[in-house]
């Protein structure tokens, strides 16, 4: 841990931890001292939880999938005993301290507020971000990695709120997202043109709030995020309309309410009906 690069929104110096056991297998046990802050989620499977404190003091709980427990770096000694009902299949991240003041000093949150323990049902910011976390290492790495930095202060941010430290204002950010991260968004639109990603999709990504993004992403392009997905989709049916493909299929393709919403887009950024344009395309390469 102590030899794992910072970054930014450090998740890389975060440890990711994959198990799984049966009932058969009995007790997993588990020792902690000078404790990281300790994330855990069961991906399949029942279990229950004994955890014991070195002064004696004795917490126990049952979790399922729909659960995230949450343990804060208190500097205590304990003992955690994890009984799985059936198979059971689970992840954890150990999070080192440290990273919460980093995160709150750069968030401007009360610097004494501390992270208490916290078992949720059904956070679907918490999942969205260890499953994001969680994702394989894909080819572009720069950006994957910034990424998984936002996505990493994101989930940070969703345990300070639920601990009740509130969360940031970002009503004055005037700031422009990077060219990898706009590269990385642009891709990720792309790759859903079809069911129009939405704002909280794409917050999501970037670990920030649905309206945060809005603000930010049009600061960054010049355009609502309504009105760039459009404009990807008109770009991506240029090529399309090449080919004797009706209108009504490159619509639906595309995500369009209606052929008559396509061409009402498709003519208010190109200044012609795509039928027009399909018809016009013919004629030439004839």
């Amino acid at each position: 841990m102590d030899g794992a690069r910072l970054s930014r929104f450090p998740h890389l110096s975060w440890l990711p931890l994959e198990f799984e056991a049966s009932a058969a297998n009995g007790l997993m046990v588990g020792h902690f001292q000078r404790i990281t802050h300790f994330l855990h989620k069961a991906r399949k499977g029942r279990h229950s939880i004994r955890c014991i404190h070195q002064r004696g003091r004795e917490e126990r709980w049952d979790a399922d999938e729909r659960t995230v427990n949450f343990f804060p770096a208190t500097g205590d000694t304990f003992t955690v005993l994890c009984a799985p009902q059936h198979e059971y299949q689970g992840v954890a991240f150990a999070i080192p301290e440290g990273h919460r003041e980093t995160i709150a000093e750069a968030e401007n949150l009360e610097s004494h507020f501390s992270l208490q323990r916290i078992l949720t049902h059904d956070d679907v910011v918490l999942e969205s971000c260890m499953n994001t976390l969680l994702a394989p290492a894909r080819p572009d790495g720069d950006a994957e990695d910034l990424c998984k930095d936002e996505v990493a202060r994101r989930l940070v941010l969703r345990l300070f709120e639920l601990s009740g430290a509130g969360i940031p204002s970002w009503n004055d950010d005037a700031s422009i997202f990077d060219h990898r991260t706009l590269l990385r968004l642009t891709a990720y639109i792309d790759e859903n043109l079809r069911i129009a990603p939405s704002l909280s999709d794409m917050s999501i990504q970037v670990g920030m709030s649905p309206s945060h993004f809005a603000r930010k992403f049009r600061q960054s392009t010049g355009l609502s995020m309504g009105r760039f997905v459009n404009r990807r989709r008109i770009g991506r049916s240029l090529g399309t309309l090449k080919t004797d493909v009706s209108l009504a299929s490159v619509a639906l393709d595309l995500g369009f309410s209606s052929q008559s919403h396509f061409t009402r887009i498709f003519s208010g950024l190109t200044g012609m009906t795509p039928a027009k344009y399909q018809k016009q395309f013919r004629r030439t390469v004839g």
